[in-house]
């Protein structure tokens, strides 16, 4: 019988095969990722555009355009697209960030004679409709009013904005005025230029034929697209750190942001940053929650975290706290960063951090959509596998003594931005 007093035992950190996915360059040059894998009768298919925010010239445009896709196309209006895909049991997606934008079908493959031409239909011929337009504007004016009364938000936009700068499209901060100047014109030029002249790749993954890759290739050809050749001219400036503090007096929580400007993945420091966060506040059992959650009991949940983008990244700590105890929480965090600078972490509790992180890398190529979010990424980042098998390598290896180096390199608090909304 299992004894369930007794922890199962960690296996040792090993080499993971990673399988490497196919790729084929279509006619007109764009490359074609397939991950066949799966027992269910399902597939993706996505495809992503140089057409992310940093490439637009002005806030709201390009998660505008994305998200108007689908509300109305061709002679279809959303509610018959809708209509249309549950019909099937499909589903369609948008998504854009900093530097990508992307379209995705999900369908069971037995289907996807029918649900093609729908997909085909929203990312051709998107209508822009002026009433829809109207109707996005009002509905995102609305939530921004909702989102200004909270601190969260507060903290976080004025964070990001005090990193990158407003000169920066990343770090402009969205405002009614944006919304009011969206207009049929603007998206559709936005379209023209970073969709129908800015595809950038296509993704297929879960269980599918040759008919399948046959039936997307066809796909591809009809809608003629073309591969992208845009570059983005980035700046790499460092903007003095500074204190923020918003006052909303009738908050009874602060929301607390700190961090400051930093790498992307391809940064020789950037795998042991990534461990280094996660000892931080990364996880559940990290430093900051042990702390700020645990002992002290200031907060619901705490981390901290490295994003990243095609050129740069950045560090953030995230909290929301009672008011009254605002100022010692963010004492609390700079113990906790100073820490790391001057105390090398425990053999013990590196390794528990050393078996979760493999836990998870496992867990995020489980199936073949994860494992195809995992392709997608490297490529999108100009990165292969060996990217992947580096990590795993420095994930094993790693040291206290080099995470002690990496703090003292990265983590000094003078360089650090800090951001408090509330009372």
């Amino acid at each position: 019988m299992l004894n369930r007093t007794i922890s199962p035992k960690i296996p040792k950190l090993e080499k993971i095969n990673i399988p490497e996915p196919e790729i084929i360059t279509l006619e007109n040059g764009i490359p074609l990722f397939k991950v066949n894998l799966g027992t269910q009768e399902v597939i993706k298919i996505e495809l992503i555009f140089d057409a992310g925010i940093s490439h637009s010239s002005a806030p709201l445009i390009a998660n505008a355009t994305n998200d108007m896709l689908d509300e109305g196309s061709g002679i279809y209006s959303s509610s018959q697209i809708a209509e249309m895909l549950d019909m099937y049991g499909a589903y369609f997606q948008t998504d854009c960030g900093n530097d990508f934008a992307s379209v995705t079908l999900y369908s069971l493959t037995k289907f996807i004679d029918r649900t093609l031409p729908v997909f085909q239909t929203i990312v051709n011929e998107p209508n822009f409709d002026k009433n829809e337009i109207s109707t996005f504007v009002t509905q995102g004016k609305q939530r921004l009013a909702v989102s200004l009364s909270k601190v969260d938000f507060l903290a976080r936009r004025n964070f990001i904005n005090a990193i990158y700068g407003e000169s920066s499209i990343i770090g402009k901060m969205v405002n009614a005025e944006h919304y009011d100047a969206l207009n049929h014109d603007i998206l559709s030029s936005f379209y023209n230029e970073k969709y129908k002249k800015g595809l950038k790749a296509v993704v297929v993954a879960g269980k599918f034929s040759d008919e399948h890759i046959e039936a997307v290739k066809e796909l591809i050809s009809n809608l003629n697209f073309a591969k992208s050749t845009s570059t983005l001219t980035t700046e790499n400036n460092l903007l003095n750190p500074e204190k923020i503090y918003i006052t909303k007096n009738d908050s009874v929580q602060s929301a607390i942001r700190i961090g400051k400007k930093m790498f992307n993945r391809k940064h020789p420091d950037y795998f042991s940053f990534s461990i280094l966060n996660t000892v931080l506040g990364g996880y559940f059992g990290s430093r900051l929650m042990s702390n700020i959650r645990e002992d002290k009991g200031y907060t619901y949940g705490i981390g901290s975290g490295l994003a990243t983008n095609a050129a740069d990244g950045y560090f953030f700590i995230s909290t929301e706290v009672g008011s009254d105890v605002c100022k010692d929480a963010i004492k609390e965090i700079y113990f906790e960063t100073e820490r790391l600078r001057n105390e090398k972490i425990p053999t013990d509790e590196l390794q528990l951090v050393k078996n979760y992180l493999f836990g998870s890398f496992q867990r995020s190529i489980d199936g073949p959509f994860a494992l195809a979010d995992r392709q997608k990424s490297l490529y999108l980042n100009a990165l292969t596998n060996s990217h992947l098998e580096q990590y795993l390598h420095e994930l094993a290896n790693i040291t206290p003594e080099m995470l002690l180096q990496c703090a003292q390199k990265h983590l000094d608090l003078t360089s650090f931005t800090e951001v408090v909304a509330g009372q």
